[in-house]
């Protein structure tokens, strides 16, 4: 999607840890999970967040087994300084 502006799953060879986890998923099944940013930043991740429909919902705990999407910079790690996401690799998108 062009408001799409980075994916990151473990099954993308742009992975930085795809040869780890090839090793470790069976069969080459890297699970459910991805995470991406968007153009925009938090305000825009807000935007999608609040309007995308089921079966997805509104979640900071990532451990649910339903389709679920967060934004970390405004939720799980909004405690940090963005400064210090960043140097981890959570940005506003």
């Amino acid at each position: 999607h062009p408001k799409v502006t980075k994916v990151i799953y473990p099954g993308l060879a742009s992975h930085p840890q795809k040869s780890l986890a090839d090793k470790y998923h069976r069969d080459g099944l890297h699970g459910g999970m991805l995470w991406f940013d968007i153009v925009g930043g938090s305000a825009a991740g807000t935007k999608l967040m609040n309007s995308i429909q089921r079966p997805w919902s509104l979640c900071e705990n990532l451990g649910a087994t339903e389709s679920i999407i967060t934004a970390c910079a405004v939720m799980t790690h909004a405690n940090m300084l963005k400064e210090d996401r960043l140097k981890v690799g959570i940005t506003d998108g």
